[in-house]
């Protein structure tokens, strides 16, 4: 990322602390964007590509801001089989959701778009595999109130105790956790000095 000033444009608490432990340059600005409302419009695509759009709608809504900057805007969701998991937001929906993937294998799919001078220059798809254990209600309701993943997708915070909930998964600790920076920053230079 040589002498390109990038913005991530997240208000999540995991990916900002990810990326200041990869990069203390690295800014943050929340996106100008409705996410509930963007689902909505953007319903019938598929999964992946509905991920990409939310992704690149993040890096969009404020590229204007940071002109002569990158600005990285991330998505990721969760899927089992074609059925997307939001995050819970209540104790009761996070029960719920941990209970439909309790002994599944379930995918998380990370749409990483980069932007400058408001055109995307640069899109990353990395999608991590989740083999979850069966589960009891009795370890799931445990475990919904020791790490309150209200606001993760999928019902689990896997950087704090959600790690348990598996018997193997697929993909990078910063992948699951929604920024693998070393991943999606590859060849990245390259892109940007062909788009300059």
């Amino acid at each position: 990322m040589e002498n390109h000033s990038l913005i991530l444009a997240s208000t999540s608490k995991i990916r900002r602390q990810l990326a200041s432990e990869f990069d203390s340059s690295i800014k943050f600005s929340s996106p100008a964007t409705d996410e509930d409302n963007l689902k909505k419009t953007l319903q019938g695509l598929e999964p992946p590509q509905l991920c990409y759009e939310l992704a690149k709608a993040k890096s969009l809504s404020i590229n204007h801001k940071f002109p002569n900057h990158l600005v990285l805007g991330c998505d990721q969701i969760c899927l089992l089989e074609n059925k997307i998991f939001s995050k819970p937001k209540t104790a009761d929906r996070a029960i719920d959701q941990l209970q439909e993937l309790s002994g599944k294998i379930h995918h998380l799919i990370g749409q990483y778009v980069f932007s400058k001078d408001n055109l995307v220059i640069h899109e990353v798809e990395i999608i991590c595999t989740m083999n979850m254990r069966e589960l009891s209600l009795g370890e799931i309701q445990n475990y919904v109130n020791l790490d309150q993943p209200f606001s993760a997708c999928g019902a689990y915070k896997y950087e704090e105790n959600g790690h348990r909930l598996f018997n193997e998964v697929k993909g990078s600790l910063e992948a699951i956790n929604g920024l693998p920076l070393n991943e999606i920053l590859k060849g990245l230079d390259q892109i940007v000095s062909e788009n300059t």
